[in-house]
Parts: C-alpha cells; structure tokens; sequence
C-alpha cells in the first residue's frame, strides 16, 4: 500500500514538488495546475491528491518542509551563531529559495520560516528582554512579533523584488542594526 511513510509515497511527492518549483521560474502559481504536474510526473491526477488538496496545500507544505529544514540547520550547526550570524544564514537560505518565497510572500499571509530563523535561545532572549524593550504583557509583546515577521516579509519581498543585489551579509546586518540598541543583549 503506498502510504505516507513508504519510499514510494514520499519519491512521487518529492517528484510532484519538483516539478512544481521547475514551473514556478516561468509561471505564476495559479497558471500550474495539477494537470499539468501530473503530466510532468507521470502520475494520475488521484495520486496528486494523495499528497495535496490543492496547488496551495502544496505552497505551504512546501514552506513548512523549508521552513523546518531551516530549523534543523540552524539547530545542528548553529548553536554559538551570534543573531548576525543567524540572519546571514537566513538571507542566504532564502536567496538559494528565492523563486518560490518570490511568490509564497505574496500569496500566503504567514510562513514557518520566521520562527526558523530565530533558535530557541533567541525567542527565550526576546522574552526576557520584553520588559526592557517596553512591553508589559504578552499581548504587546504578540503585537511586536508581527510587526517584526511583516517587516521582515517586506524586508525579503524588495530584496527578492531587485534580484538579491546586496549580499547575505549586508541584508543581515541591515537587519542586526533594527535591534542596535539590543544586539549584544541577544548573544
């Protein structure tokens, strides 16, 4: 039986979003249908929908599969990285990725990848920092992480809007200098 943890299921959907993320440089996603994907793959359009409801179930499964495999990076290899060094790596991930968040940060209104980008360590700083930086509940410190991932998502949508022109590095510490006043609080 092909099942969700059998080689065979996750090859034909590891197929199905290559083939989506190979279309994704010419076309926008609403010209790809599953037709087409299952034509690419040679599947049948109900082995599609083993694995997706739709062209969009698919855009945020493949943000999560992103997002998480950003995470394990970060978790396995980037435990004494400073919050620069984070958000180099951060830049860098999503340059390698820039097709598909060209269009994901257009479409979808959240992405894993923000809380990717920050380790544990960092979100557990960030709480504790709350009160210095003026916070006085949770909730003000809720407002805070939006208006921190919307100006993040604005900040990744005009970079990848201009080609990536700046480096990895210098989009991270543009982004190392909004927290200037906190940045060694963060280490």
């Amino acid at each position: 039986m092909n099942t969700s943890n059998n080689q065979r299921f996750q090859e034909t959907e590891g197929r199905i979003i290559d083939a989506f993320l190979s279309l994704l440089g010419r076309l926008e996603p609403e010209k790809i249908t599953v037709s087409r994907l299952c034509t690419m793959c040679g599947i049948n359009r109900s082995s599609f929908y083993l694995h997706f409801v739709d062209v969009y179930d698919m855009m945020i499964k493949i943000d999560h599969r992103l997002s998480q495999y950003l995470a394990d990076l970060f978790t396995t290899g980037g435990e004494d990285w400073d919050i620069g060094d984070r958000f180099t790596r951060f830049f860098a991930f999503v340059g390698e990725h820039r097709e598909f968040y060209r269009v994901y940060l257009d479409r979808c209104r959240d992405s894993h990848l923000f809380t990717a980008a920050l380790g544990d360590r960092e979100l557990r700083n960030v709480e504790r920092l709350a009160g210095e930086m003026g916070f006085t509940s949770e909730r003000e410190l809720e407002y805070h992480r939006a208006f921190f991932k919307a100006g993040l998502a604005s900040m990744l949508r005009e970079w990848i809007s201009q080609g990536c022109q700046e480096t990895p590095e210098e989009m991270g510490e543009i982004l190392v200098r909004e927290y200037a006043p906190y940045r060694g609080r963060f280490i």
